[in-house]
């Protein structure tokens, strides 16, 4: 190193240092970096296939109702086989949150306004409509039937047309 281009302090601290500094430890080699090998014990892990999600059952009819009682059940298993439809194989969705999209035909009793918003469309009252391939019709609840002969006749109508044509 050239003392010249140094300031004296620097130069005179260095050559302290050089005389603190004993001869072995400056000129002693630098070690060989000495890599280990580390044993590692990987399990093997089996990746099982990602879960295959089965697509939904398109049920042929589903019916969505308020609960039914045995009447109602009642009147709706000779409604049905009056259309030659068999109650037992429909879907049944009772209540205002058992409402499933996947079908081709629904039969919906009681809960027009649920549904229109549900499907963004509107849907009236004992008119078949048929809304993205699927057929629907909109009846007043089981419980209203009964006793109002009227709506009984409406729901008939629209059921032939629907069903029997």
């Amino acid at each position: 190193m050239e003392d010249q281009y140094l300031p004296f302090f620097i130069t005179e601290d260095l050559y302290l240092l050089d005389e603190i500094i004993p001869e072995s430890v400056k000129e002693t080699p630098t070690a060989p970096v000495v890599e280990e090998e580390v044993e590692t014990h990987e399990e093997s892990v089996v990746e099982e296939p990602p879960a295959t999600i089965a697509p939904p059952i398109v049920h042929e009819l589903a019916i969505w109702s308020p609960p039914l009682t045995a009447q109602d059940k009642e009147l709706l298993v000779k409604i049905l086989a009056a259309i030659n439809e068999d109650f037992k194989k429909a879907k049944l969705m009772e209540g205002i949150n058992a409402y499933e999209p996947h079908y081709q035909k629904l039969l919906c009793f009681g809960y027009q306004k649920e549904l229109e918003l549900k499907l963004g469309t509107t849907v009236e009252f004992y008119q078949p409509t048929k809304v993205a391939d699927r057929q629907i019709l909109v009846s007043a609840a089981p419980a209203d039937l009964h006793t109002d002969k009227n709506e009984k006749g409406r729901l008939w109508t629209a059921l032939q047309e629907m069903f029997l044509k």
